[in-house]
C-alpha cells in the first residue's frame, strides 16, 4: 500500500514509501535522495538525484533516529515498531527459550559471515539484544564456523562444521542440540541479526543489505542499498556478462535466476552471482525423471524429491502430503545433483506454495452446521 506518494515526488533516505499490508513484512523506505519515476503494485522506482543540485527546501531534514533500546519496548509493541522501520518480522514474535544464532554462511559461495563477525560487532550485539527482547529468550547460543571466534562476550559459542547444508536452520538446530525439532528452540540467521542491529544502532529504517557478489572464481562482500539494480552492481563489481551466462539473485543452490538487468536487490538478499555459460548444465523444465535416486541419497531429511517433483509437475499437489513434503528444508541439493537437470527444488516450492494457499483458504471457509432432526 503506497503511503501517499506519487510520481515526481522527491524522496530522501528513510522516507516512508509504502506500508506493507502484512504484519510480517517490513514497510518500504527510500534508501537514497531521488524522485519517483514509476509506481506499480509491487515496486516504487526512484531515480537518484544529488541534493546539492536541487533548490533549497526540496528535501526536508532527515528523520530523527529512534532509540529502540532506550525506549524499553518488548514483545508485540517492539515488533510493530520494527515493522514500521522496514524489518521483516515473520518470526520475531515467536517465543523461544533457547535462540541459536546461525553464524554460518547460508550457501556455498556466500562468504560474509566471518568478516561480519569480525567487523560488525556493534550491529550484531545490538541485534542480539533486540532478538532477546522480542523472543524473550532465556539463552542465546551462537553457532560459528569451526575455527572462527565470536567477538560477542557473554554469549555461548558453539563451533559447527560449516560444510553445506549444515547452515540450514533446521539442520543446525540438530547439530547444536543433538535433537530434531526440539521444543522452545529457534534459530535465526546472522544476516537477520545484522539487519535488526543496523536499525538499532543507526535508529533509522532499514535501507541496506549485506551481499556477496561474484562468480565461481572471484567474489567480494558489499553493503548495498535495498533496490540497487543488478546491472549497476555488475558494473560496479567489474563483472562482464557473456552470452549464455546466468544471473542468480540469492545463492548458487537456492537463488532465483533473473532475466533482466533492471531487476533489483530485494530486502534481505544475501548473494548475487553470475554463473558462466558452460559451468553448470542448464535446467530443463520438460526433462523427465530417470529414477536414478541421486536426489533421495543426498536429501538431508531423506524425503523423496523425485516423487514430490513429479506430483507438482502434473498438478497432483495433494499427493505430496504422503511424501512428508513439510520435512523439506529447501536446501537445493536435490536439483544440484539431478542428472536429468529437472527443476526439482522449484517443483517442490510450487507444491508447498499451492498447499499453503489451500490450507489458508480452508481456514477462511465457514463450515455449515449439520442439523439433527
Amino acid at each position: 500500500m503506497v503511503a501517499g506518494v506519487k510520481k515526481k515526488t522527491f524522496v530522501y533516505p528513510g522516507m516512508l514509501l509504502a506500508e506493507h499490508p502484512s504484519l510480517e513484512k517490513g514497510d518500504l523506505h527510500a534508501p537514497i535522495y531521488g524522485v519517483i519515476t514509476e509506481i506499480n503494485a509491487r515496486s516504487v522506482f526512484v531515480d537518484a538525484v544529488n541534493p546539492a543540485d536541487m533548490e533549497p527546501g526540496t528535501f526536508p531534514d532527515l528523520p530523527e533516529p529512534v532509540d529502540l533500546l532506550r525506549e524499553g519496548k518488548e514483545g508485540e509493541e517492539l515488533v510493530l515498531t520494527i515493522k514500521k522501520m522496514g524489518v521483516n518480522t515473520r518470526s520475531l514474535g515467536c517465543r523461544a527459550k533457547t535462540l541459536i544464532v546461525n553464524a554460518l554462511n547460508p550457501e556455498p559461495g556466500v562468504c560474509w559471515a566471518e568478516p561480519m563477525l569480525a567487523q560488525h560487532a556493534d550491529e550484531i550485539r545490538t541485534g542480539l539484544e533486540l532478538q532477546r527482547r522480542l523472543r524473550r529468550a532465556d539463552e542465546i547460543i551462537m553457532a560459528v564456523p569451526t575455527g572462527c571466534s565470536s567477538p560477542i562476550s557473554g554469549v555461548k559459542t558453539v563451533e559447527v562444521d560449516p560444510t553445506y547444508p549444515n547452515s540450514v536452520n533446521e539442520l543446525l538446530i540438530k547439530e547444536v542440540t543433538g535433537e530434531e525439532a526440539p521444543p522452545d528452540v529457534a534459530a535465526v540467521g546472522l544476516h537477520n541479526v545484522w539487519s535488526l542491529g543496523r536499525v538499532g544502532t543507526t535508529g533509522l529504517p532499514l535501507m541496506e543489505t549485506v551481499i556477496t557478489i561474484g562468480t565461481a572464481t572471484e567474489w567480494a562482500n558489499y553493503i548495498v542499498k535495498n533496490g540497487s539494480l543488478v546491472g549497476e552492481l555488475l558494473e560496479f563489481s567489474h563483472i562482464t556478462l557473456k552470452s549464455g551466462d546466468t544471473i542468480l539473485r540469492g545463492g548458487p543452490l537456492r537463488g532465483e535466476s533473473l532475466d533482466r538487468l533492471d531487476r533489483s536487490i530485494t530486502k534481505g538478499a544475501y548473494g548475487f552471482f553470475v554463473v558462466n555459460a558452460g559451468e553448470v548444465p542448464p535446467i530443463e523444465g520438460d526433462s523427465a525423471c530417470i529414477n536414478c535416486g541421486a536426489c533421495i541419497q543426498i536429501c538431508p531429511t531423506r524425503i523423496d524429491p523425485r516423487m514430490l517433483s513429479r506430483y507438482a509437475e502434473f498438478g497432483k499437489y495433494n499427493m505430496s502430503r504422503k511424501e512428508n513434503f513439510r520435512l523439506c528444508v529447501d536446501c537445493g541439493l536435490c536439483g544440484y545433483v539431478c542428472i536429468a537437470r529437472r527443476p526439482v527444488l522449484q517443483y517442490i516450492r510450487l507444491a508447498v506454495k499451492r498447499l499453503a494457499e489451500e490450507e489458508r483458504l480452508a481456514s477462511l471457509t465457514p463450515v455449515e452446521p449439520v442439523s439433527k432432526g
